[in-house]
């Protein structure tokens, strides 16, 4: 029987869909768990997929001094009131989350979460930048964004679905990040360029 390249890859392909699979129904439960019993359909659709992975992603992921946080601080550089709204009165771990929409001048000090999944290539390397070796969750949705510093790289628009984990970033940050979430998305070692 011939070699053919592809096969050994094959249980390890389907065995990572699997789990990202099982993280889908994890974020989901957390979610689920973390919102009132009030929550209409419409409410909970309107969180959208990078919210939706932002509120798993707090599960698995520490912060150093964490217990000193009060609640989750979520920045975002497009206009929060659309998620603001659609985050509610949601928690994660405990502790309620707030929305701030944020400028590239603004002050990141008290942003444990920056989502630039909707800022510009431009807007998004300037506000990596600025947090760079800080305590922050970076979450965007370009392959170059991991490559410009971001921690997390979402895959929404492609039809595997999915997140990359950028290592390097993960490290600077001072992050902690929970194996099961390493073993769910793909890791990348080292961060260099521009998004």
């Amino acid at each position: 029987m011939p070699f053919e390249p592809g096969i050994r890859n094959r249980p390890r392909a389907a065995l990572r869909r699997s789990m990202l699979r099982l993280l889908g129904v994890a974020i989901g439960l957390a979610c689920a768990g973390s919102a009132h019993a009030q929550d209409t359909p419409t409410e909970s659709r309107a969180l959208g997929t990078p919210g939706e992975y932002i509120l798993g992603f707090i599960q698995y992921v520490r912060w150093p001094g964490e217990e000193r946080i009060t609640a989750w601080q979520i920045c975002m550089s497009s206009p929060a009131a659309d998620r603001a709204a659609a985050y509610g009165s949601r928690t994660a771990r405990g502790k309620p989350l707030t929305v701030r929409q944020v400028a590239a001048s603004d002050s990141l000090a008290e942003c444990q979460i920056l989502d630039l999944t909707d800022a510009s290539a431009a807007s998004a390397k300037a506000m990596l930048a600025r947090v760079r070796n800080q305590a922050v969750l970076t979450v965007g949705e370009t392959p170059a964004f991991c490559t410009a510093g971001g921690v997390v790289c979402l895959r929404a628009r492609e039809s595997a679905g999915g997140f990359e984990i950028n290592l390097s970033a993960v490290q600077e940050a001072g992050l902690g990040v929970n194996a099961q979430l390493l073993m769910l998305g793909r890791r990348r070692q080292a961060a260099s360029g521009g998004p």
